[in-house]
């Protein structure tokens, strides 16, 4: 049965075409509001109204039906010139909601020809089935989005072991690509390729700029992979509230070579010589600023009081059943990660002392967050019965959770902190 507020039907209808239902043939009951921020008395007494056409649609048998095949057409566009066509083109794709808001280019069969040929893989090769519209994400169809953005040929294979990466179910795909906060895939690249393909690890990697060039148009083409093939398309499928510049792009590389310890990808069992992406489920991000501090205690203390933050939607949600494992991410920059390594810190240590220290006080969570008592796992529902105001809770199930890289510019003193939706999933790039 289709049970939703009246804002996110459309989008239930769409949901239920990609499982195969016909929105027509399915049970359907709208509310003019969502249950969020309505006390316990409200909701029933909402529920209570229509609970005999709930049963009514419960007891209805939902028809499936045959998935619809359509024949591919070939878009041509007309001008005076190709500046004309160009312009007609975007136009036209931004009427059918399959461009970002930036201008794109045309995806053009020799340019996309020319993609598929350099990665040496078949067009219709199936890297994934992609949430949340389940569309088949083949190489052909991957190329076809990275023309679109600005992608050179070369870019392809880092976007291939990105799809893969972000359809594992640990990503949890189809919370990022649905939901209504701000969330976005942002990719970490590490070993040979970064610099190979001259992705940036160092001032202003996450742009903008002419620096940040290839982060810039491989980041956006997988937004578009996600809005043309994955079909999360605002307003359909992505139900984000407000929005945020992070979902256009964000693509970096990690500064191994300004590290003093293991790169992320070597510490996930990969070799130093290989070239992997990492896909982080980002919820939101933090400015880290301290320019003061040359201890590395009082370095992290301001990372614990950022990661502190009970506004946070992840702050508690590792509570939750089947949400325990979300990544947090710490992004340090060179002045800051020079710090603390001189200092004999290891990555362990900034772990720990971050999931000791970063806590919120009870009373600014039991009202807080995006669920209650009634989704917390068995072994911390007494949170919610017995426990005391000031009690302090950690912002992550472990200190496993807090993943670290070293990105950025010198002399800035600012790092970054990011919350998370899911786990980070890294794959290796492979080059055939």
């Amino acid at each position: 049965m289709n049970l939703s507020a009246e804002r996110f039907l459309h989008d239930a209808q769409i949901s239920g075409r990609a499982f195969g239902y016909k929105s027509a043939l399915l049970p359907t009951l709208s509310f003019p509001h969502g249950f969020t921020n309505f006390s316990p008395e409200d909701v029933h007494q909402m529920i209570d109204e229509h609970i005999d056409a709930i049963i009514r649609g419960l007891l209805e048998e939902p028809q499936k039906q045959e998935a619809a095949k359509k024949e591919t057409e070939r878009l041509v566009f007309q001008g005076t010139d190709r500046l004309e066509c160009w312009g007609e083109m975007n136009q036209f794709f931004l009427g059918r909601g399959w461009g970002d808001g930036f201008p794109i280019v045309p995806a053009v069969a020799e340019k996309v020809g020319q993609m598929i040929e350099r990665s040496k893989r078949k067009p219709d090769e199936v890297i994934s089935v992609l949430a949340p519209g389940n569309g088949l994400a083949t190489v052909e169809k991957i190329a076809i989005n990275a023309v679109m953005a600005g992608c050179l040929p070369e870019h392809l294979p880092v976007l291939i072991a990105a799809v893969e990466a972000i359809s594992d179910p640990k990503f949890v795909l189809r919370i990022v690509a649905m939901s209504t906060g701000p969330h976005t895939p942002m990719l970490i690249i590490n070993g040979p390729i970064a610099k190979e393909l001259k992705i940036n690890c160092g001032q202003a990697a996450l742009g903008p700029g002419a620096q940040s060039f290839a982060n810039t148009v491989i980041g956006r083409a997988l937004r578009l992979i996600l809005m043309n093939v994955g079909h999360a398309y605002v307003g359909k499928l992505d139900m984000d509230t407000i929005g945020s510049p992070n979902k256009y792009s964000m693509v970096l590389a990690e500064n191994e070579e300004l590290s003093p310890w293991e790169a992320l990808h070597v510490e996930r069992g990969f070799s130093k010589n290989t070239s992997t992406v990492t896909a982080f489920p980002v919820e939101s991000q933090r400015d880290i600023a301290n320019s003061k501090s040359y201890k590395a205690e009082h370095l992290l203390n301001t990372f614990a009081s950022a990661a502190a933050d009970a506004g946070s939607g992840s702050a508690t949600e590792w509570i939750k059943e089947g949400r325990r494992n979300r990544d947090t991410l710490v992004m340090l920059c060179p002045d800051h990660v020079k710090i603390i390594g001189a200092q004999g810190w290891t990555k362990t240590d900034v772990r720990e002392y971050l999931y000791f220290h970063a806590r919120i006080p009870w009373r600014y969570l039991k009202h807080g967050g995006i669920s209650g008592s009634d989704r917390a796992r068995p072994a911390w529902k007494w949170l919610y019965e017995s426990a005391p105001d000031d009690l302090p809770l950690p912002v992550t199930a472990g200190p496993e959770r807090i993943q670290i890289i070293v990105v950025g510019g010198q002399g800035g003193g600012k790092s970054s902190y990011i919350t998370g939706v899911g786990e980070s999933v890294t794959r290796e790039i492979k080059r055939l």
